[in-house]
């Protein structure tokens, strides 16, 4: 491979050597550091072993399959996914165009454009993927936050975690796609982000919470959502964060929806979070047995605590089988 080195930024051009020397020309007189693949199989490589790269420029030859499938490995790797992806096409190519837009190129540019419009195409995207880049900085630095926060708590070691992982369980055996299950996920992780405001003595408190302190714990949804709402990358997770104790019967807070007023998402993850709720050590009493905790979670589907259908499929994920009561009356 060759290489330019500069502190602009990391292009990876790939194609053969006939078909990219426009682009590599391109960005070797602008100082843009740049590497070079002669095959989508290298452009990888390269990619997984260089973490700086923030742009991929193609000029693919007659064979469009393996570009098209090398888009799609790009945007689908989580490690890769937030990298800029632009084709060199040329103009008899106009139909292979749509197949890379399917896979998730971000543009394809004419082999006939201009110098001038190839330069701004390549800088526009290079600011577009440093933006990208920052917002999931910002994710990560509020994921840190909120495990942070969670130390706060000393009964509540991993609880973030295990919530995300059982509302995925429950996202994944009802059917959600990727984009609810990536919400669950990260809900899970930030849903008690809110508890920034809550002191230590109320978190900790090993008996029942006064009227007053009740009402400062409750406030933590709606702080937590004033925490992530200026943030785009957390838009699908705001409704766990707001409502993920809210009761289908309209009991919950802070703002007492229910019925189908209160979507899914948080429903699923009001049954993960009692769930973990249960099962664990708090400061007011010790774990529940496993059947116990599928017994509560029973009875408040019934209520309309928990929303019935979803605690049924939890329940399915513990494998508890639960005595019918009609025939333990009898």
């Amino acid at each position: 491979m060759d290489a330019c080195q500069n502190e602009i930024g990391v292009v990876l051009v790939v194609g053969p050597r006939q078909r990219r020397g426009r682009l590599e020309s391109l960005v070797e007189s602008r100082q843009i550091s740049f590497i070079c693949a002669e095959t989508p199989a290298e452009a990888m490589r390269a990619l997984r072993s260089r973490p700086d790269i923030e742009l991929v420029l193609l000029a693919y030859n007659e064979t469009v399959e393996e570009y098209v499938e090398l888009c799609r490995s790009i945007k689908f790797d989580q490690r890769t996914r937030l990298t800029g992806v632009i084709c060199l096409a040329r103009a008899e190519h106009m139909y292979d165009s749509m197949e890379l837009y399917g896979a998730g190129v971000d543009e394809c540019i004419w082999e006939g454009a201009s110098e001038a419009e190839l330069e701004i195409r390549v800088r526009r995207a290079l600011d577009r993927q440093r933006m990208n880049r920052s917002l999931d900085d910002a994710s990560a630095v509020i994921t840190s936050l909120a495990t942070a926060i969670e130390g706060k708590d000393h009964y509540t070691c991993g609880h973030v975690d295990r919530v995300g992982s059982y509302a995925m369980e429950i996202g994944r055996r009802i059917g959600l796609d990727a984009a609810g299950l990536e919400a669950l996920k990260t809900g899970g992780i930030v849903h008690d982000i809110g508890k920034v405001i809550i002191p230590e003595p109320i978190l900790n408190k090993p008996g029942k919470l006064t009227d007053e302190e009740m009402k400062i714990m409750q406030r933590h949804p709606v702080i937590g959502y004033e925490i992530l709402q200026p943030l785009r990358s957390f838009r699908d997770v705001l409704p766990i964060v707001r409502w993920h104790h809210e009761k289908p019967n309209g009991r919950g807070y802070p703002d007492g929806l229910k019925d189908d007023d209160l979507p899914l998402l948080p429903r699923i993850a009001a049954v993960a979070d009692v769930f973990d709720a249960l099962s664990t050590d708090r400061p007011y009493r010790a774990a529940f047995s496993l059947e116990k905790c599928a017994a509560i979670l029973k009875e408040q589907g019934e209520t309309g605590d928990l929303d019935a259908v979803l605690v049924e499929v939890m329940l399915q994920i513990l494998n508890v089988q639960l005595p019918d009561k009609s025939s333990a009356a009898a």
